[in-house]
């Protein structure tokens, strides 16, 4: 898929649009644009949006609700359908979440013709023989060939959505509760940290010939710290009170941790792993005062 041109609603949105979350929120971050083209207030969804996630297959992690509770939250807050369809029927006049296969899409080039990594963007049908993508992390907006958008959609076959626009444009924010507070959060969360620790550790291990700032593992385990950091930022955002402020830069500064190590690692690593745990400690404190009515 090759960038064409620019000429919708949505992608001409791209000119002022600033990204909310990382490269791994992709589904997220589609969401957020297709609410902010039709002026939705986003803080519910950046308030609901609060859980954290390690996925062995892919070794990454990130703090994105699972996708089904995300839909059912924008459907219940927003009044927004989300519709499962075939890439076959995508019809004009409606905009899609579209499921690729970042191994073939050109301009993500850390896996382009490298590795497999399933990719959100947003599509509507341009003609009989090409879709319109938008994708909103990357900025970017082209027409490619309906045959190469299977070919980069195959790889995962996950169903494209059909999503239909808001509702209601301003839920209200003060009845939303973080989405782990509605989970096992005391024991998904040190779980999830005690993981995020270890591949820290790992990293820190390293010690072959290439600088680390190169090396592809580092590269990814940084793009997990900061898609979360973005996403806490939003979240924490969202509180009025100053109680939780210093939790939105936490993780910020776990990336300022974590880039330490390509100048000292071994104090980086144990700099990055002391951080790592108080936060766990604080968001788990957090956690803990919806649950005991604090908030």
């Amino acid at each position: 898929m090759e960038a064409i041109t620019k000429n919708s609603v949505v992608s001409r949105k791209l000119a002022d649009w600033a990204v909310p979350f990382g490269p791994y929120d992709c589904l997220l971050n589609a969401v957020t644009l297709w609410l902010s083209v039709h002026h939705a207030d986003p803080n519910p969804l950046y308030r609901y949006n609060f859980s954290i996630n390690y996925y062995a297959g892919y070794d990454w992690f990130d703090s994105t609700v699972p996708v089904n509770e995300l839909f059912n939250f924008i459907r219940r807050s927003y009044g927004v359908e989300c519709k499962p369809c075939r890439l076959d029927s995508v019809d004009r006049g409606r905009m899609y979440l579209l499921p690729v296969d970042a191994y073939y899409v050109a301009y993500m080039k850390e896996f382009y013709g490298k590795g497999h990594m399933l990719h959100y963007v947003l599509a509507e049908a341009a003609d009989d023989q090409s879709l319109r993508v938008t994708d909103p992390y990357f900025a970017k907006s082209l027409l490619a060939d309906r045959t190469c958008v299977e070919q980069a959609w195959r790889t995962f076959s996950e169903p494209v959505i059909e999503i239909s626009p808001p509702l209601s444009l301003k839920p209200g924010l003060n009845a939303i509760r973080p989405y782990l507070t509605t989970q096992l959060y005391e024991e998904l969360l040190p779980s999830a940290f005690a993981r995020i620790s270890e591949r820290i550790m790992d990293v820190g291990a390293y010690r072959g010939p290439e600088n680390l700032m190169d090396n592809s593992v580092f590269k990814q385990q940084f793009g997990c710290i900061r898609t979360i950091a973005l996403s806490r930022l939003r979240h924490f955002g969202t509180c009025s009170t100053m109680d939780v402020a210093h939790l939105g830069s936490a993780w910020r500064k776990l990336e300022v941790s974590f880039m330490k190590m390509t100048i000292s690692l071994d104090r980086g690593v144990t700099a990055t792993v002391k951080q790592l745990k108080q936060i766990a400690e604080d968001e788990l404190a957090y956690l803990h005062s919806y649950a005991t009515g604090g908030r």
